[in-house]
């Protein structure tokens, strides 16, 4: 039974009847759904394939073998985070992830309900769901620390936050949904435009930003304009409440044993989960879709127009995302800022992300080319524990093949250590990366022949 969609003019007799001729109907398992999900997991787990840090590192040698620069900038760029306003496709990964989670949902809960669980027991999964989700974000956040680290700003967490009010949009019309969109991006950036930190906040944040070795009008001083100057870094509305809730409790780390919290020095904050709903819910209406009686064709236009809708508004709504400088005549309702999922950029990483989901839809659902995603499959169905994989044993994984490589160097006088590990050797921390990640795709495709798989 798919989850029901309410008709307009559709009696509870009509509904009952359409719901049992569906009860028979088998959830549809797309190849796109895992494939996307295998390639959003490996590309977090690639940490950019090092290739910023190599660009980084060893530009001359680089530019001296004859690459084009160009290449290299564009790369290194597009593989690293922006540092406050505007995207890189690396700064998606975090918001197709969490669209991913809202695709699921129809999937998940119309199994359950197929299965006979009734709806209190899928909201008290849901429910457990979200508690889990938020205790494993914290506990990936506290590896290797003496102390339990309550932060709850990684992707993990976020989602967790979030994960509830999404389910309760579970099966409603596109018109509520909507709605709810709406309501949560325009309310959380009307509260930004309100808030004003107090002069006196302000000085001690600069201080304290002294303190650290930052220069404040670099550090929290993006926007002259005063309407923009409302989500600059640090003195943001999320920010302040960071501020004012973080230092409520117990401050048990030994490093702020006896301070005063002042800022994530990334810019990131706990309230973004509230925006970051929205990108959900994008992916349940995303996910009804797919789920829904519409031809693969259809779906598929639909992805891909609800894209470029998205991002045309998403471009509409702010020029600092605009790849000529609009200078004097430039506007924004918000600036698209990754770090605090302003309303802007949960609305335009949508349209990349709806994009990106099309063509996933399109190769493997509609164009039937399933031998090419098996690879991605293979680890988006069981992406829980290839993230943990990649949260907990990367660089346990690189330690050990560096140390048994050089056992096989020494026996068979080969040159494994310098192509993957020597410092020497320009692109080794590239070489290294990709064979940290094969080894975990390695390890992901034995529990798939073995039918292993760690779901919550």
């Amino acid at each position: 039974m798919t989850i029901p969609i309410s008709k307009p003019h559709e009696t509870p007799l009509q509904r009952a009847i359409n719901e049992e001729a569906d009860r028979n109907k088998p959830v549809p398992r797309l190849v796109s759904l895992d494939a996307f999900r295998g390639f959003v997991m490996l590309m977090m787990a690639s940490e950019g394939f090092a290739i910023a840090r190599v660009w980084r590192n060893h530009q001359s040698e680089i530019l001296a073998s004859g690459q084009s620069k160009a290449l290299w900038e564009t790369m290194a760029y597009q593989l690293s985070h922006v540092p406050w306003v505007g995207c890189a496709f690396w700064d998606l990964i975090q918001p197709a992830f969490m669209f991913m989670v809202g695709v699921s949902m129809p999937f998940s809960y119309s199994k359950r309900a197929q299965k006979g669980q009734h709806g209190l027991g899928r909201l008290l999964h849901a429910t457990l769901r979200s508690i889990i989700l938020i205790g494993m974000g914290v506990f990936l956040y506290s590896v290797g620390d003496p102390m339990t680290h309550f932060k709850l700003v990684n992707v993990l967490t976020q989602i967790g936050l979030g994960y509830i009010f999404v389910y309760l949009l579970v099966g409603r019309n596109s018109g509520v949904q909507m709605l709810a969109i709406i309501v949560i991006l325009g309310g959380y950036g009307y509260w930004f435009y309100d808030y004003q930190i107090p002069e006196q906040e302000q000085t001690d944040l600069y201080a304290w930003l002294e303190e650290e070795g930052f220069d404040p009008l670099v550090e929290a001083e993006q926007f002259d304009d005063t309407y923009a100057a409302h989500w600059n870094k640090h003195t943001n509305a999320a920010a302040g409440f960071d501020r004012e809730w973080l230092n409520k409790p117990p401050r048990f780390e030994d490093e702020f044993r006896g301070k005063k919290f002042w800022a994530n020095t990334g810019g990131y904050t706990t309230l973004s989960f509230i925006p970051s709903i929205a990108t959900m819910i994008f992916g349940l209406m995303a996910g009804q879709l797919l789920i829904g009686p519409e031809t693969e064709q259809r779906k598929c236009r639909l992805l891909f127009a609800s894209g470029f809708l998205l991002l045309v508004i998403g471009m509409l709504m702010d020029t600092h995302i605009w790849p000529i400088d609009t200078g004097d005549w430039g506007w924004t309702a918000s600036p698209i800022i990754k770090r605090i999922w302003t309303p802007t950029w949960a609305i335009f990483s949508t349209g990349w992300v709806l994009i990106m989901m099309g063509i996933f839809f399109l190769v493997f659902d509609v164009l039937k080319v399933k031998r090419l995603g098996f690879p991605l499959v293979v680890v988006g169905m069981n992406s829980i524990a290839f993230y943990f994989m990649a949260s907990m044993i990367h660089g346990w994984i690189g330690h050990n093949l560096e140390t048994h490589m050089a056992t096989i160097d020494a026996v068979f006088h080969s040159s494994l250590v310098p192509i993957f590990f020597s410092e020497k050797n320009v692109y080794a921390q590239i070489n290294e990366s990709l064979l940290i990640l094969f080894t975990m795709w390695l390890i992901v495709f034995w529990m798939y022949r073995r039918k292993l798989f760690v779901r919550i």
